[in-house]
């Protein structure tokens, strides 16, 4: 816990917390204070995590969750309004990747993505809305990647949805300002999570050539992975009172990749 919680009672859902970036921001949100509704389908996982931190205290809860469907995500923010009644942060962190180039991407597979991506931020928002206005205000954090701003080969549907995602910020900054809802993006880089072991169950930072393209020719300018914890920092900030005049807008947390290219 840190001295100060600077997010003490605020009543938060992490989509996709089970693991990964959204087991770190849980983390950091509950050590600020937060009471925290994890929604994800992993329910080992996610009640390992709430054992580890909670010890049945009460300040996290789970709500097993397939945020393909949009009945399900209707029955998420009922969990939360009967619970709390109102909601004041909202960190849309779940995602899938997919692997395909156009020649091999089928419009099944293309719709898949898309659904989780993209489908899911907006159907999340739509519903969290009035428990927003309960609030009187809050914070959507939504995280993207920076394969949103860059292309990035084979992988056609995923990039299209995180770019998606970081317009999709912006529209709904300006649209929720004047209800005092500030919405914000995190883009990552290289994070160390499961979605960083290839489809041959080799991690990428191990893989040749990421060491000679982003670290012998140091395009990765920090020379190393990222870890949940990092990410977890920027999305603290957007949930804090320090971004109390910040909305729209897109972190970039990628070691300075970014810079580079």
């Amino acid at each position: 816990m840190y001295k100060e919680q600077r997010l003490l009672n605020k009543k938060t859902i992490v989509t996709g917390g089970a693991r990964g970036i959204g087991a770190g921001i849980v983390k950091r949100l509950y050590a600020e204070g937060a009471e925290i509704i994890i929604s994800d389908f992993r329910e080992g996982l996610a009640l390992d995590l709430i054992q580890e931190l909670d010890q049945d205290k009460g300040n996290i809860s789970f709500h097993k969750t397939d945020l393909s469907k949009e009945e399900e995500i209707i029955k998420l923010f009922k969990f939360a309004k009967d619970k709390w009644s109102l909601l004041d942060i909202f960190i849309n962190n779940a995602g899938i990747e997919d692997g395909y180039p156009l020649k091999d991407q089928t419009y099944e597979k293309y719709r898949e993505t898309m659904k989780i991506n993209m489908d899911a931020p907006f159907l999340c928002s739509k519903y969290a809305l009035p428990l927003f206005e309960k609030a009187n205000g809050g914070r959507i954090v939504m995280i993207t990647s920076i394969q949103g701003i860059r292309g990035y080969k084979g992988s056609l549907a995923y990039n299209t949805a995180k770019g998606g995602l970081i317009n999709m910020t912006r529209v709904l900054a300006v649209e929720l300002a004047e209800k005092n809802i500030l919405v914000n993006s995190v883009a990552p880089g290289f994070i160390n999570t499961p979605m960083a072991i290839m489809k041959d169950g080799v991690f990428e930072g191990d893989t040749d050539w990421f060491k000679d393209v982003y670290l012998k020719y140091e395009k990765l300018p920090m020379k190393r992975y990222g870890q949940p914890d990092d990410i977890a920092g920027a999305v603290y900030f957007f949930c804090s009172e320090d971004s109390k005049y910040v909305t729209g807008q897109t972190l970039l947390v990628d070691g300075g990749v970014s810079i580079t290219f």
